[in-house]
């Protein structure tokens, strides 16, 4: 978003306009005109409209675009999780500018390079839009050139979903549930998050650890030990190989206590994931790496037995329990 920030002008920025009014899209505009406006995804093309002169846009000059471009990108993330979105490319320059600015019309699609049919009228109108008829168009195919609206240089983008589109997708989650329980799919991405009720015991360090604070090899960090007096809500995300925890506390009447002002850090903790999964899991490593990585164990059929695994490893409630320990203690 810091890079998109550098076209964005100020007349058209997400989600409100420069005259206070809900805006769905962005204004962006290029450094220089003969930058090509690519598809930001494989698509087919719902609708689309290409204009061979500028029109009036009610200054008495053709200072205004009518041109553009509406996409539908459907993609899969998961086992029944399709995802359909739109994007929409307006103000796309007219034909007749291209050779103003260097721009051969043949690096668009073929449909592009023709303008819509309509009246031919001069002073022009605006032609009507057509139907996409089926028309494909993949990640990074050109589009065109940004063009005018009122003689200001930008591209109005957008990307949105339908309402139906966003319920079937969104619909299957907990999002905006108060009572949340674990997913039963296999599926999983984004950051993982437990809820954590009251009165919990944290250990210092899990059962069965030597005197060098090591269980089957693998070294823990001795942490203070005690229970925790509100719900507490955990976030662990990783990036770049190391693992990071938020915690929060349920202050009561809405509000949350970030008790975390930095996200802690794990350094390399997903690098050394297998290793770590080999040592303390060796009943099943590859059930072990998914509970050390998720905070469940995704395999259908799991193989790891519940007891059949070290103390103080065995569940997600004790590896959340670390983060914890890790991230509050100064709150104890």
């Amino acid at each position: 978003m810091d890079a998109i920030d550098r076209y964005e002008v100020a007349h058209g920025i997400y989600p409100i306009a420069f005259d206070r009014r809900w805006h769905p899209g962005m204004h962006l505009a290029p450094r220089m005109q003969n930058e090509k406006i690519r598809a930001i995804a494989d698509g087919e093309v719902v609708a689309y409209r290409v204009c061979q002169h500028a029109f009036n846009g009610g200054g008495g000059v053709p200072d205004s675009n009518a041109g553009f471009v509406l996409l539908k990108h459907t993609t899969d993330t998961g086992e029944g999780r399709k995802l359909t979105f739109y994007s929409l490319y307006m103000h796309l320059l007219e034909l007749d500018g291209y050779n103003d600015h260097g721009f051969h019309p043949d690096v668009v699609p073929s449909f592009l390079r023709t303008a819509s049919p309509g009246p031919d009228m001069l002073p022009p109108v605006v032609a009507p839009a057509q139907a996409g008829g089926g028309r494909k168009v993949y990640r990074k195919d050109v589009l065109g050139l940004a063009g005018r609206c009122h003689g200001q240089l930008h591209l109005h983008f957008e990307i949105f979903m339908t309402k139906p589109d966003f319920d079937a997708y969104f619909g299957a989650t907990q999002l905006g549930h108060e009572q949340v329980v674990t997913p039963a799919t296999t599926d999983y991405w984004g950051s993982s998050y437990y809820i954590i009720p009251p009165h919990q015991q944290f250990l210092a360090l899990p059962v069965g650890t030597d005197a060098n604070h090591k269980l089957n090899g693998i070294r823990f960090d001795e942490l203070r030990a005690g229970r925790n007096p509100d719900t507490l809500y955990v976030e662990a995300w990783f990036h770049k190989g190391s693992k990071f925890t938020n915690v929060w506390r349920d202050a009561g009447a809405g509000h949350f206590e970030l008790l975390t002002t930095e996200p802690i850090r794990e350094a390399d903790y997903e690098y050394n994931l297998y290793n770590r999964a080999s040592a303390l899991y060796p009943g099943c490593p590859s059930d072990g790496y998914e509970m050390l990585r998720f905070g469940r164990v995704l395999t259908t059929h799991a193989t790891l037995p519940e007891a059949g695994v070290p103390p103080g490893c065995e569940s997600p409630l004790r590896q959340v329990r670390k983060a914890i320990s890790t991230s509050t203690s100064e709150v104890y």
